[in-house]
């Protein structure tokens, strides 16, 4: 997926970057305040220092949660302690913002209230390239687990989410979670497990070009609302190559490595550091189709062998990469609520709820 031909320079790509980021945050805003009904906005915001990146600076976290159920301090809570989704928002590492992801926040709010929804504002490319945006997530991780008895937080009920990049993020962060884990200053918190994960039209197989992608389903090309200049800016964005993993034996840029493509990753890995439970939702119309429902067939042997307990998601038929974000105004979105509403099942399931 890098790109032979000269890379343009980081400043002009972060140039680039202010703009798109101002286009995307009008989307975002349409999509928050002019689309009925209007998502509810996080309740909490929370710096937190970034510890496992080399990269020194600062991860917001957006917390959200039911109206009728806020976020208090255990000391003033007796209730028992509640289930936590963390989630990674879209926008291919270089764009976007944790509250894009406020309608998927409202909808699992809606069906669970006495869960917490925590979206990550990980650091974007050009300027945090591969792999701060993995580390990032790993890091609110390991701060959630710590503060869990803080904010009432069931340490055993933890499920990541995400779409697109997010997506990617939430099937990859596992690993490089597992790998922090075997490091001796986190001997102090305990054996530390996940409890499922939830991706949204994920990119799962970053050895294949965007061509190669769109060949794999050609009427993604026709439908997309994402130029090809779009996707080349994400790529030279995120996949800086001196930052990217290496093959031991060649030096060669690893496009295959489980940090960049989860759907790759070795059986063993995936048994070790995967949570029991795993749900892959697709777009029909996605040059990312055929990556996603491959990875979740292959998870779906895994349930067969016994070595996971359950694999969700499916196909969403006849829409776009991102069909869940563009603004409905007051024409509402069917297939966005059909996706979140079997996700809020899918949830029910890795939480443990009856």
């Amino acid at each position: 997926m890098v790109s032979t031909s000269p890379p343009p320079s980081r400043s002009a790509l972060s140039n680039k970057a202010h703009r798109y980021r101002i286009l995307d945050n009008l989307r975002s805003l349409l999509d928050r305040y002019f689309s009925w009904p209007l998502p509810r906005g996080p309740s909490i915001e929370i710096a937190i220092p970034s510890k496992v990146s080399k990269a020194p600076g600062s991860i917001e976290l957006y917390f959200f949660t039911a109206p009728s159920n806020p976020l208090t301090p255990k000391q003033t809570n007796p209730s028992p302690p509640r289930p936590v989704l963390i989630n990674f928002h879209g926008g291919g590492f270089s764009i976007g913002h944790a509250r894009d992801d406020s309608r998927w926040a409202g909808a699992v709010l809606k069906a669970h209230p006495d869960a917490v929804v925590v979206s990550v504002n990980y650091r974007l490319a050009p300027e945090h390239p591969f792999p701060v945006p993995l580390e990032d997530g790993v890091d609110a991780i390991l701060w959630l687990w710590q503060e869990a008895q803080q904010y009432n937080l069931d340490k055993t009920r933890f499920v990541l989410s995400g779409s697109s990049a997010g997506g990617n993020l939430a099937l990859a962060v596992p690993f490089r979670l597992h790998e922090e884990l075997q490091k001796k200053r986190w001997a102090s918190i305990g054996e530390i497990k996940l409890a499922g994960l939830v991706a949204f039209y994920p990119s799962t197989d970053w050895t294949r070009t965007r061509i190669e992608r769109n060949a794999t389903n050609p009427i993604a090309a026709q439908k997309s609302m994402i130029p090809p200049s779009l996707y080349k800016f994400f790529d030279d964005s995120y996949l800086l190559a001196e930052g990217l993993p290496k093959r031991p034996s060649t030096g060669r840029v690893d496009m295959s490595h489980p940090y960049l493509s989860p759907g790759l990753a070795p059986a063993s890995l995936l048994y070790v550091a995967y949570p029991p439970a795993v749900a892959v939702y697709t777009c029909g119309w996605d040059q990312l189709l055929v990556e996603g429902n491959t990875f979740r067939e292959r998870l779906c042997g895994f349930v067969e062998e016994g070595k996971m307990a359950s694999v969700g998601g499916f196909v969403v038929e006849d829409v776009i990469h991102g069909f869940d974000k563009k603004p409905s105004f007051l024409r509402g979105n069917q297939m966005r609520e059909r996706m979140y509403g079997d996700a809020v099942n899918q949830l029910k399931v890795m939480w443990k709820m009856d």
